[in-house]
């Protein structure tokens, strides 16, 4: 097993949400600032107000809460830390459009940091996780210069105030990103090195190392931004000594000894997803090391017509309330790195089961795959009761993030419409409980005509585990949890839902 394989078979248990995150997530949008969809896959989400990501916000819905403290259906979350001008009950969904200056929440003159707190960026329109956001706010929309010749300025965003939280991710400029862009020095996005860029029809697995100064704190709070063109970012923290800002092969280092933090496998990716802390969330944290030593294992391929630039910025938010510690899910059987998956041709579905060894609250969930997956599923099994899907997915390039709180409606399942869905509410597992997942994979002519891809079955040959979109695939499901799960075995034939295409 070579170390591009073993990139994120290791992940699971080390690295936490290994090749993505552990919070929602958006979908990479057609249009301004954002990649299309992978060669010509089909499916390709649409833009929300031109110029942001569409976020799995969309498909969930954040619930406000009423003067009983009931969710309140229908009304989005009112602006508390400005009372004299709410945000109506009727205000407009999130757009991500230019804020006007009366509908501007807090003042932005000379603004350098997310300030958190109730009061929203714009305050005519409702919370949004991406585009409205008191604790993510856009760089767009707090800095006039801010601009690039790249896509994506739209995921730029603030750090948290000094003492509050920190900001962590990987620019060309290296840790001088902040000091010289917040002041309107763009200098650093001109005469970019060759390795940070990656060129039309490219695609690459990459780590890179980035040291920090810091203290140390507990996080609750996590809102990654990505440009658009990776499929992952897993990220850990390690212990020197090692090179830093300097992309290198990908591998397993960090994975090894590594310490796990939240990554990413969307543009945007939002923890929590609410304004508010849910109250049932009271306690958890994560833990981040005082001088951290950060390493990004970052897979990304272009499919545009124009350079795309490798670019992160993580916000973690300082949390008080830190006595309950977040973990894994346990999704990914490791000899599925070293089997085959199908032979050209071939449909075949890759089911895999745990039992709940004891109580076990799972926070949030996603499915990673490639292009060969038409339909990702991960369901419940209950003694004496129904199979309950908690979370389906069918577009392997728009990979949704569900949350499970009281906080957020998701979309519920909707497998005969092949539309992505999920439980909704708090997701509680009891001793016993079995949590299934299964990838439908059809390594066909038909699908690779369909997705358009550069890759056939029959030239590429067997399909095995690798950081490739086309020519490889991957069948894991990721996700934070509070208890264990257990470990994932094999299975056989799964449900009819789980194989809808």
């Amino acid at each position: 097993m070579n170390s591009r394989t073993l990139s994120c078979v290791l992940a699971i248990g080390v690295v936490g949400f290994g090749c993505g995150s552990d919070a929602d997530s958006g979908a990479v949008v057609v249009g301004d600032g954002a990649l299309p969809a992978p060669v010509g896959a089909a499916g390709a989400p649409q833009p929300i107000g031109g110029d942001a990501a569409q976020s799995s916000t969309t498909d969930q819905t954040t619930l406000p809460t009423d003067a009983a403290g009931s969710a309140g259906a229908g009304s989005p979350q009112s602006v508390e830390g400005d009372p004299s001008q709410p945000v109506a009950a009727n205000a407009l969904p999130a757009t991500g459009t230019a804020i006007s200056p009366e509908c501007q929440g807090f003042d932005f003159s000379g603004l350098i940091y997310s300030p958190g707190g109730t009061a929203l960026p714009n305050k005519c329109e409702a919370f949004h996780p991406t585009l409205n956001n008191p604790y993510a706010v856009r760089c767009i929309d707090a800095w006039p210069w801010w601009q690039t010749e790249f896509p994506g300025d739209q995921f730029c965003i603030l750090p948290p105030p000094p003492g509050q939280g920190i900001q962590i991710g990987h620019h060309p400029q290296g840790t001088a990103w902040f000091e010289q862009v917040s002041q309107g020095d763009m200098s650093g996005y001109t005469n970019i090195a060759p390795s940070w860029m990656l060129a039309p029809g490219g695609e690459e697995e990459r780590n890179i190392n980035v040291q920090f100064q810091n203290e140390a704190g507990n996080f609750y709070r996590v809102y990654s931004r990505m440009r658009g063109g990776s499929h992952h970012m897993i990220v850990s923290s390690i212990d020197p000594p090692a090179q830093t800002d300097t992309w290198a092969l990908g591998g397993a280092d960090g994975l090894f000894t590594g310490r796990g933090l939240p990554g990413a496998q969307r543009p945007d990716e939002n923890g929590p997803q609410s304004l508010e802390k849910p109250a049932e969330d009271a306690g958890l944290y994560r833990e981040f090391p005082a001088n951290a030593l950060i390493t990004y294992n970052m897979h990304h391929f272009n499919s545009t017509d124009s350079n795309i630039l490798k670019e992160a910025w993580q916000n973690l938010w300082w949390e008080s309330d830190a006595t309950i510690r977040v973990g894994s899910v346990d999704g990914l059987p490791l000899l599925q790195a070293v089997g085959t998956f199908a032979q050209p041709g071939q449909t075949v579905d890759m089911h895999y089961a745990s039992t709940v060894p004891e109580p076990t609250r799972i926070l949030a969930l996603f499915g990673h795959r490639h292009a060969w997956t038409t339909n990702f599923t991960a369901w419940v099994e209950r003694p004496g009761a129904q199979p309950e899907i908690v979370y389906q997915s069918f577009d392997w390039f728009d990979e949704p993030t569900y949350t499970y709180n009281s906080q957020v409606q998701n979309n519920p399942p909707n497998p005969e419409g092949r539309i992505d869905g999920a439980h909704s509410g708090i997701l509680n597992l009891d001793v016993g409980d079995e949590l299934h997942f299964n990838c439908h994979i059809e390594y066909t002519q038909e699908r690779a005509v369909q997705e358009n891809s550069p890759v056939l079955p029959a030239e590429n040959g067997a399909l095995r585990f690798s950081n490739q979109a086309f020519a490889g695939e991957m069948c894991i499901l990721f996700g934070s949890a509070v208890g264990n799960n257990g470990s994932m075995m094999p299975m056989g034939p799964p449900p009819d839902f789980a194989t809808v295409d």
